[in-house]
């Protein structure tokens, strides 16, 4: 007779009203004692969605979550820790600041006399719970001074003191270079060896093969299929993963006569997050939308911070328009150059703080004309362009009150509705319904025809094919150019490439 599953989750569903969007539809999977259950997909697939759910960060709409065979609802993270459930999120929580001990034990203080932080019996339970599984912690060293791995592992000491035994890791390797990742995988294989229980998010094909003992495909919120190791290869896995059937085909070489709008030139950067960009080296010209897709923690966010100007690399050089990128003032880059859709929409794209008009008139006639006459011109073209952006909301409201995905539709009609030679479109149809995303990649098409050279940053492989004329693939900051307009590229190639099973 089969053990009984330490976790289970039956028929989950989730949806996000705000966008529509079906996280999860109907999904279930098991995790047994002692093991590594991975669960894959494309960003977007679900995983991240599950997994807080898991961890009591978010609640699903129907379904059921059953730990050791008895029901559960958690409303909250420490619900689930209570069950022994701890979660290891893609982007670190730790406090920099503090020591490990003091992160192990955040939120769970032991005291003395109710009220001083007993640091002694912080730093007790934090080095044995790192003896317990062979973690070489100090419980003394700051977060701040810890190696990415290091951080890694004192996220996990911290789930393991709070009574956790089983763990949801979500990205784990997403800052981590090879080298460190299979560190991370041997300590993981500690962990189930020791009898605790994994699930392992991750699109990581290669690594997903060497560390897990099943694994379940998720693609578009619903699963796809549970299999072992052993029943697939790196590139079955893959192919399986893939969202689309889809083969992007070119139309033919595009006009070699085109100015280059974007260079990058042997351009290498290695950023906080220890993301390395090596020898880049590519030209966007005027008239086409050059394509690069990538997963997270592979140098996207790296390579937008290049291509806007927000960085500045190592070595090498990024030119926009004939003239190196730190050359450009600010003000004319934006002005007159380069329209920008930027992935953190609200901290770059818009002034949460401001009302529609105003965030529209950022790009409306000149910024320091503020006459009547001036500024009735520009609230007439803000009325267009909201009409544009099919927007029901007064001008004057607050940009905050929109949805995030009205927001993005805000946002790429004033990026949009001007022609500059350049655009740096960076995930532009994050959060918008299908025909709102029609509609953008339309503007881009549109703007391409007029001779805009549109150099694209997405990690979907849909958006990549509806609209790139030239396809590219980062993987851990090295760039793979693959449709120079002759031939095709399959959705299995770029999904190789994306996941590292081709690398």
């Amino acid at each position: 007779m089969a053990a009984e599953p330490v976790l289970e989750v039956r028929d989950l569903s989730k949806t996000f009203p705000s966008t529509g969007t079906v996280a999860l539809s109907g999904v279930s999977l098991s995790l047994s004692a002692g093991e590594i259950h991975a669960v894959v997909g494309e960003n977007g697939a679900g995983k991240s969605t599950l997994a807080r759910i898991l961890a009591g960060l978010d609640r699903p709409d129907s379904g059921r979550i059953l730990v050791r065979g008895r029901e559960v609802r958690f409303r909250r993270p420490r619900d689930a820790e209570r069950l022994g459930i701890g979660m290891v999120p893609q982007q670190s929580l730790l406090a920099p600041g503090l020591s490990v001990a003091e992160n192990v034990v955040l939120g769970h203080e032991p005291r003395l006399l109710g009220i001083l932080l007993d640091r002694r019996r912080a730093y007790y339970e934090t080095a044995l719970a790192s003896a317990n599984f062979s973690f070489p912690l100090d419980p003394g060293s700051r977060i701040s001074r810890l190696s990415p791995p290091e951080r890694r592992e004192a996220e996990i000491v911290r789930a393991l003191a709070r009574g956790g035994d089983v763990l949801i890791l979500d990205e784990p390797t997403s800052i981590l270079t090879e080298s460190e990742a299979e560190t991370l995988y041997g300590l993981l294989k500690r962990l189930r060896d020791a009898g605790a229980s994994v699930i392992l998010i991750s699109h990581r094909v290669r690594e997903v093969l060497s560390a897990a003992d099943r694994i379940t495909i998720l693609r578009n919120g619903s699963v796809v299929d549970t299999i072992l190791p052993a029943e697939t290869d790196d590139c079955d896995l893959a192919l399986r993963m893939a969202s689309s059937a889809s083969c992007f085909t070119a139309d033919g070489p595009a006009e070699s006569g085109g100015q280059a709008v974007f260079r990058f030139l042997g351009a290498n950067f290695r950023d906080s997050e220890r993301v390395t960009l090596r020898d880049l080296g590519f030209t966007v010209r005027r008239g086409e939308i050059y394509g690069i897709a990538a997963l997270a923690g592979n140098g996207l966010g790296a390579l937008e911070d290049l291509a806007c100007g927000e960085r500045i690399c190592d070595s090498g050089a990024v030119e926009l328009l004939g003239r190196n990128l730190v050359d450009w003032p600010r003000d004319e880059l934006r002005a007159s150059a380069l329209s920008y859709l930027p992935t953190d929409r609200d901290g770059r794209g818009l002034c949460l703080g401001a009302t529609i008009l105003e965030n529209l008139a950022a790009r409306i006639g000149s910024p320091g004309d503020w006459s009547r006459r001036g500024r009735a011109a520009r609230r007439a073209e803000a009325f267009r362009l909201l009409e544009d952006a099919g927007g029901r909301a007064p001008p004057d409201a607050p940009i905050d009150m929109l949805s995030g995905g009205n927001r993005q539709r805000v946002l790429c009609v004033r990026e949009l509705g001007t022609f500059t030679p350049a655009v740096l479109a960076a995930n532009p149809t994050q959060g918008l319904d299908p025909r709102a995303q029609e509609e953008t990649w339309n503007r881009l098409r549109s703007r391409a025809r007029e001779g805009a050279g549109i150099l694209l940053l997405t990690s979907s492989v849909d958006e990549l094919f509806s609209v790139a004329d030239r396809v590219a693939v980062l993987y851990r900051g090295r760039l793979t150019e693959l449709g120079i307009r002759t031939g095709s590229v399959t959705a299995e190639a770029v999904t190789r490439l994306l996941t590292g099973a081709a690398a």
